[in-house]
């Protein structure tokens, strides 16, 4: 279990790292946490009750995307943060992903999040809210 929780926090640090460098909202904090929670809760869950799993799942979602709208701000016509919050359910998916020991796809969505991150910003121009 403590491997699980280790690793967890290592992946969603490493996806809040992408966030820091470019002094996003965010951060390696952040999203080491999200992922280390949503790893613990499924820990717990597992060892008290496995039949409840999906339910826990489905209360970190939950819970996840009302801290990533917390995130959103709203300035004019623009919503900020948008990707942030994004990350912070991704970072959560990972903790799960840990949570239930499914490595494979914990690495997975932290490569694949920092891919698309990298390639968004290598092809397509910056927002004109964010130059």
């Amino acid at each position: 279990m403590l491997l699980r929780l280790i690793i967890a926090a290592i992946l969603g640090a490493i996806l809040g790292l992408e966030r820091e460098l470019r002094k996003k909202t965010g951060g390696v904090k952040t999203n080491a946490l999200v992922s280390l929670a949503s790893c613990g809760f499924i820990l717990i869950v597992r060892e008290i009750n496995s039949a409840e799993t999906a339910r826990v799942i489905t209360g970190i979602i939950q819970g996840v995307g009302f801290i990533g709208g917390g995130l959103i701000l709203k300035a004019g016509n623009t919503a900020k943060n948008v990707t942030g919050a994004a990350e912070i359910w991704v970072s959560s998916a990972i903790g799960i992903a840990c949570g239930v020991g499914l490595w494979q796809i914990a690495i997975s969505l932290l490569l694949i999040s920092l891919l698309l991150l990298r390639l968004t910003r290598k092809y397509l121009p910056p927002h004109p809210h964010n130059q």
